[in-house]
């Protein structure tokens, strides 16, 4: 190798050291945009819990309601919801509460 190619390795290789990465942020990827603000809770089939994550920054709760193809995204602050999560009411045992991980 000459002199030449020598120095130009060595300066790629201290700047390679100067060059810093960062975090892109690429907006939010949540599963739920809009919320509904009514439940009927004796239609609902299945309720989803999806915790926090690097990607949503929010809880989010996604009920699947009978002879309904669509999930639908439920406020955090409906009384329903927290009746459902709760579960002291005996009447609302049999829906399933998934809670992902």
């Amino acid at each position: 190798m000459d002199h030449k190619s020598i120095v130009i390795i060595c300066a790629f290789l201290l700047s390679a050291t100067l060059i810093e990465g960062y975090a892109v942020p690429r907006g939010d990827r949540c599963w739920c945009k809009n919320f509904t603000n009514k439940l009927n809770v004796k239609a609902v089939e299945k309720l989803e819990i999806y915790p926090r994550s690097s990607t949503c920054e929010r809880i989010e709760y996604v009920a699947t309601i009978k002879n309904d193809s669509v999930p639908k995204c439920v406020s955090p602050d409906l009384l329903a919801l927290k009746v459902l999560l709760s579960g002291k009411n005996r009447h609302l045992s049999h829906i399933k509460v998934i809670r992902h991980q």
